[in-house]
């Protein structure tokens, strides 16, 4: 059930990852060449830079989780190496997703605090609330504990889980 689970939220963030990419890419593109057009009376839209920021946000929010599910940070990933010993990497690992866990929930908490106080605040060229884009701070955030639960639950790593082949055998 819960491998079942792990699967849609990937879907799903992958989803939101491409889509408001793809939506981002496509309004850079229309705003760039609108300002070539400017004598036929087309202009670039008024949100268009405001619009791209924002969705910039949440692109980057969701990105954080999917690096934490492939295990990527390469910072981390560089100390980790050094330590020979597998018992106290295990350890040291364990510390390091406890001590991730535990900013999450700080900035979740923050992000929910600050969404909630800015659902009335609008954009300056359209009138939708910054709340939707602020969300993107407690919803990556609760991506990335998610990301970590599992982790910590199941012990397996994104690097583990793939290394099975098609046969079910491990490389």
């Amino acid at each position: 059930m819960a491998s079942l689970i792990y699967t849609w939220v990937n879907k799903i963030r992958a989803t939101l990852m491409i889509s408001i990419t793809a939506f981002t890419v496509v309004l850079c593109l229309l705003q760039v060449a609108l300002r070539y057009f400017t004598f036929i009376s087309f202009r670039p839209f008024a949100w268009g830079d405001e619009i791209v920021r924002l969705c910039s946000i949440w692109v980057i929010f969701l990105g954080v989780s999917l690096g934490i599910r492939e295990n990527s940070h390469f910072a981390v990933d560089l100390f980790l190496n050094k330590i020979r010993s597998t018992r106290i990497r295990s350890l040291v690992e364990r510390a390091l997703d406890v001590s991730a866990i535990g900013v999450f929930i700080i900035i979740a908490y923050q992000g929910v605090r600050y969404t909630s106080t800015n659902t009335t605040s609008l954009l300056q060229n359209i009138h939708i609330s910054m709340a939707w884009f602020y969300a993107a701070i407690p919803v990556g955030s609760l991506l990335c504990l998610f990301e970590y639960g599992y982790r910590m639950v199941w012990g397996k790593s994104y690097k583990q889980r793939v290394l099975i082949t098609k046969k079910g055998e491990q490389k």
